[in-house]
């Protein structure tokens, strides 16, 4: 079955807002053995009735979202009623759940929103319980059109209440499509791919898939054997074994929060480099607060000493952004804080500040940890990371994250092998 996406809006096209439609209609589908085939992403005004005319023509669905609001650019209705030859066609109980919506949160709606209450006739009308816009399914050309608000508190729940059961009257037959994601630290793509591919194409037919980021791979497995895939996935996990810190699309922060509240372990932070943005991911994640009670962002040499105890001749010695200050300032941090870990980072983010020695990108971490006895243990790491201050910034934040989160699995291998 050839599906399609069609999004509307200039502010898509701006950059305004974020496009995430696709990303939730495959995950939503793939279960269903369905899978899309094209996404066009549009302005508003005339392009969208020239592009759904070609995706009429080809297409068994079309997903179109997007410019059923009631201002001028909201186009969508009056494209698809030329466009189909179906006139628009007034329904005054749509037009009362309109004003019902208006009226409980009492607000006096302009008289343009009753331009929402016009549907193409023929159309199956798609209700809105979360908005004022409703949807609806025409069949035209053999082809399923389903246009649906953009705003994803709307979209969503009338996707998933009336749309999927839907397509699933369509393709009742269709084998069920298996994905199997791993999301995998320190290796580039070339070197997965030559580690793996071939011994995974040898157990039997499958789909790969690579996406690259920095110092980053996700490897992607797609099958409709289910078997085949549990399989797969174990001979990746063999290969790759820490490298590998999720499996889905858990991100390095919700990998390291889940693992310190398993173990009850504290973390802290000390950041020069990063600005806070190490502890800013790690609080972005449901929970942190069991785990993550306190972070410094010492970016001045004056505050790595006043704040993490930073020794002035370390500094003056070894320079800010060294191994050395790296771990003054996870000691210090672990000791202020209480916690049980506690991770440093300290570099040069450009585009200035670099020296041959050390050049825009030198990034320095530190892991502070206290042992069974007592005692504090530190762990240093250098990266020479990409040289463009965000990227810098993440790269960073990310090779911290990944530093806790080895800490903490040797620390469950270590429970382990006291309790076999």
């Amino acid at each position: 079955m050839n599906i399609e996406v069609l999004n509307t809006g200039s502010e898509l096209m701006l950059g305004q807002v974020q496009n995430s439609h696709l990303g939730y209609f495959s995950q939503l589908l793939l279960p269903l053995g369905l899978r899309i085939q094209r996404q066009h992403t549009l302005p508003d005004g005339p392009i969208i009735r020239d592009v759904l005319a070609e995706s009429l023509s080809r297409s068994h669905v079309i997903l179109l979202t997007g410019g059923l609001g009631p201002t001028s650019d909201d186009l969508t209705r009056f494209l698809v009623s030329d466009l189909c030859h179906c006139p628009l066609e007034y329904h005054p109980e749509i037009e009362a759940k309109i004003m019902d919506y208006f009226a409980r949160r009492r607000i006096t709606p302009p008289s343009s929103v009753k331009v929402q209450a016009q549907i193409p006739r023929s159309a199956q009308i798609l209700d809105n319980h979360h908005g004022t816009a409703p949807g609806f399914h025409l069949l035209h050309q053999n082809c399923h059109l389903f246009c649906l608000p953009g705003p994803p508190s709307e979209l969503y729940p009338m996707f998933e209440e009336q749309v999927i059961p839907l397509l699933q009257q369509l393709s009742p037959r269709t084998a069920a499509i298996h994905c199997r994601s791993f999301r995998i630290h320190g290796l580039g793509e070339s070197e997965v791919q030559q580690r793996v591919e071939e011994p995974l194409l040898a157990l039997g037919q499958v789909e790969i898939g690579y996406c690259a980021r920095y110092r980053e791979v996700d490897l992607r497995l797609i099958s409709t054997d289910s078997a085949l895939l549990d399989r797969m996935a174990q001979l990746v996990q063999s290969e790759f074994q820490e490298f590998i810190y999720a499996q889905g699309q858990d991100n390095m922060e919700q990998v390291v929060i889940h693992l310190a509240r398993q173990q009850g372990r504290q973390l802290s932070t000390a950041e020069s480099c990063t600005g806070g943005l190490l502890a800013h991911r790690l609080t972005n994640v449901p929970g942190a607060s069991a785990v993550f009670h306190r972070g410094w962002v010492s970016y001045s040499n004056t505050s790595k000493t006043e704040e993490l105890g930073v020794p002035t001749v370390t500094l003056d010695t070894h320079g800010a952004v060294s191994a050395a200050t790296a771990e003054e300032m996870a000691r210090g941090a672990l000791l202020r804080s209480g916690a049980d870990l506690a991770v440093s980072l300290t570099g040069i983010a450009g585009p200035e500040g670099g020296s041959p020695e050390k050049p825009v990108g030198t990034l320095f971490l530190a892991l502070a940890e206290k042992t069974v006895d007592g005692t504090i243990s530190c762990l240093t790491e250098e990266k020479r990371l990409v040289p463009r201050r965000e990227v810098f910034k993440t790269m960073a934040s990310q090779a911290a994250l990944d530093l806790f989160r080895r800490a903490l699995l040797k620390h469950n291998q270590r429970d382990s092998a006291l309790t076999t």
